[in-house]
């Protein structure tokens, strides 16, 4: 990293953390990992984060938490989102299709922190599953776009002055069944 932030005054390095694959050892498998790899460089101003939703989901994490963390940081410099069926190989799913309450979490800490504002860069991740025909190679994307559309329709009506009712109230079940709510219905 340090050659490439002296190879080129002005570039930006992000770090995508991914615990597996290619090989089965890593050395930035998750957003702390990165972060505190980014904090050693010669320029840690000029390292940030690219989250991708699986690579989360394959630490054991929830990818919405490392959104945030890097967030704290102002290090969430992109995000590919996609989803994961739990910690198999990399199946850079449709964003959304197996786990629709964390893919609105994610929705949600994007929306709450303006990402996007100053350039930063939201991607879809996936790939097209092998058994479907060439007429389909594009739907996992239109898929994954569609989904991202609709969860930030759900974000932007979601109800904030109710949310801290329910936490002030430690009524967390009553704010589960808020958003599951919200999520279920048109």
């Amino acid at each position: 990293i340090d050659k490439m932030l002296e190879y080129d005054p002005e570039i930006l390095v992000l770090i995508e953390p991914k615990p597996n694959e290619p090989v089965d050892r890593s050395y930035c498998g998750t957003a702390g990992h990165a972060l505190t790899v980014g904090s050693q460089t010669k320029d840690p101003s000029r390292v940030g984060l690219c989250i991708e939703s699986a690579h989360s989901i394959l630490s054991g994490l929830d990818p919405a938490n490392d959104m945030a963390l890097a967030l704290a940081f102002g290090k969430l410099w992109g995000v590919h989102l996609n989803d994961q069926n739990g910690m198999r190989f990399d199946q850079d799913k449709a964003f959304g299709v197996d786990n629709l309450r964390q893919a609105f979490n994610q929705v949600k800490v994007l929306y709450e922190n303006n990402f996007g504002d100053h350039g930063e860069c939201v991607g879809l991740d996936v790939k097209a599953m092998r058994t479907q025909g060439v007429e389909d190679c594009y739907r996992h994307l239109i898929n994954s776009k569609r989904i991202f559309e609709m969860l930030l329709e759900k974000v932007k009506r979601f109800d904030y002055a109710f949310q801290a009712q329910c936490v002030k109230e430690m009524n967390l079940e009553k704010l589960e069944m808020y958003v599951m709510e919200l999520l279920m219905t048109g």
